[in-house]
């Protein structure tokens, strides 16, 4: 069997999601799928290909394509298996590593604890991926929430606010494709070849998501393992389409639809979860036929009659049932790291990290680095604060002096255009500076509007909007840019609320 591994630099977020369910939150899956990486592929070389040669690489399952999982730098990482188990009362974990004296694998022992100290609850591990060396890793999530467009407006259009959870941009996953020894070699090339370089995965691909690079990787898939007591563990390092004798698909699988002669699931020792799904197929511009699959890490236990052959257990880590050319299917047979109790990690190898080059000092990249919209919205967060603070202060001051809601009070909509004219030029402390103090303030004590009476709000003493504003608006920890941000933010949004009052009464 040929193979070659592919490391996968995520360049931008990308979005794999796990169902294609149109209501309720999104999910995005937390590695990169086969098929993901089969349509990239197939869209590069289908139409080059002849008839006979695109069957054998896209649908014949002679070529492979795994999916992808999270590389730390010196080895990949492996869904984690439902067998392992800790105790309820205490973590895991320690420093980002699991550690192997916490950990209990019932696939070696029935229960955690003794008949002196009294069992322990256990508690079952599901999320994120282990490394040999016992690192724990969990890819990043981003969500970002979005609105389509009316297309006669330019606006944004009704009821239809939708959000993307997407894998992180700056991971990087491995992946291999995988070609049966009969494969020809140019083909096997071919393909390989079409997957390198700057590449786009995964949905809304045409917008902001799914940027990746790819690069070849001198990298291994495991081993299988030693058969022991009759014993065989498989642990699904993919999803698991399988089918019982009858070609139904089945969540239950006996030794028939893995191929195995003269064994018996232990169901006692077995760990299964299971999902079901109906991946979409861009070329098609539709569903495909839903799947029902054994999850990622899920564990199987057989009793044998009969020690199974070399070829049995090459024929398994190759992988079993549907879909497999996707990715689906894949399997450690025998793991070592299921083999005992407790499980043996390897020492873990220190990754040194490259040197960066020094920043150049350029305008371009300040503006690069502006068009970053994560501290926009912490910043946009804190001004629609204030400007709450902002509407109730003054409605507590209105009721104080007994002026009526038509009437105007506080200060004006031009007023807070020049904090923002202001909030435009300056950044930091220089812009609180030119708010706040000196005879040519923006905000003075003694100025229309800025002079009137805040009421306190629970034991404070009376203030004039001034000083609350210079109190509320002291800099922080945040970069100049962001308080600048948070400011202009904010004077949009006073100013917005003014214009909204001041149509309503004349109406």
């Amino acid at each position: 069997m040929r193979q070659q591994a592919l490391l996968i630099n995520l360049r931008g977020d990308c979005v794999f999601s796990a169902s294609t369910a149109t209501e309720g939150g999104h999910e995005s899956l937390d590695r990169v799928p086969g098929s993901a990486l089969l349509g990239v592929a197939a869209a590069d070389l289908y139409q080059q290909l002849s008839r006979e040669d695109a069957w054998l690489a896209f649908h014949s399952g002679k070529i492979r394509f795994t999916d992808g999982l999270p590389w730390n730098g010196s080895n990949q990482g492996y869904p984690m298996p439902y067998a392992w188990h800790h105790k309820k009362t205490e973590s895991a974990d320690q420093d980002g590593a699991l550690q192997a004296e916490r950990l209990y694998n019932l696939l070696a022992v029935d229960h955690i604890g003794d008949a002196e100290g009294g069992r322990i609850q256990p508690k079952q591990l599901r999320s994120g991926y282990v490394h040999i060396d016992g690192a724990w890793t969990k890819p990043a999530h981003r969500l970002r929430l979005k609105t389509a467009i009316d297309s006669a407006t330019g606006r944004a259009a009704e009821g239809q606010l939708f959000g993307y959870d997407a894998l992180a941009r700056g991971q990087q996953f491995v992946c291999f494709v995988e070609a049966d020894d009969d494969t020809d070699s140019e083909l096997f090339e071919r393909v390989i070849q079409s997957l390198q370089g700057e590449r786009w995965l995964g949905r809304s691909r045409s917008a902001e998501y799914g940027r990746v690079r790819i690069s070849s990787l001198d990298a291994q898939q495991p081993q299988p393992g030693e058969v022991k007591s009759g014993r065989l563990t498989l642990w699904a390092l993919s999803d698991l389409a399988l089918c019982d004798e009858q070609g139904l698909p089945t969540l239950i699988p006996d030794a028939g639809a893995l191929g195995l002669q003269q064994a018996r699931l232990d169901t006692r020792r077995s760990f299964l979860r299971h999902r079901r799904y109906s991946p979409w197929n861009a070329a098609r511009h539709g569903y495909e036929r839903e799947r029902m699959v054994l999850e990622a890490g899920s564990v199987l236990c057989f009793d044998l009659n009969q020690t199974p052959t070399a070829e049995t257990l090459e024929r398994l880590q190759q992988g079993v049932g549907l879909y497999r050319e996707a990715g689906l299917g894949r399997l450690w047979v025998n793991p070592p790291l299921l083999a005992d109790e407790h499980p043996a990690f390897n020492a873990r190898q220190q990754v040194h990290a490259a040197t960066l080059p020094e920043r150049p000092d350029h305008p371009l990249l300040d503006w690069l680095e502006d068009q970053d919209d994560d501290w926009k919205m912490d910043a946009d967060q804190r001004a629609q604060q204030l400007a709450e603070a902002y509407r109730m202060a003054i409605s507590r001051a209105r009721k104080a002096a007994g002026v009526d809601q038509g009437v105007n009070f506080g200060p004006s909509k031009s007023q807070w255009g020049r904090i923002l004219e202001v909030a435009r030029r300056r950044q930091g402390q220089n812009l609180f500076n030119e708010l706040f103090h000196g005879d040519a303030a923006v905000v003075k004590e003694t100025a229309e509007g800025w002079n009137i009476d805040i009421p306190p709000e629970q034991g404070n003493s009376w203030r004039k909007l001034a000083v609350w504003m210079r109190e509320q608006l002291a800099v922080d920890n945040s970069s100049p840019r962001e308080y600048a941000h948070k400011l202009r933010r904010l004077a949009h949004r006073v100013r917005d609320d003014i214009e909204r009052r001041s149509v309503k009464h004349e109406s």
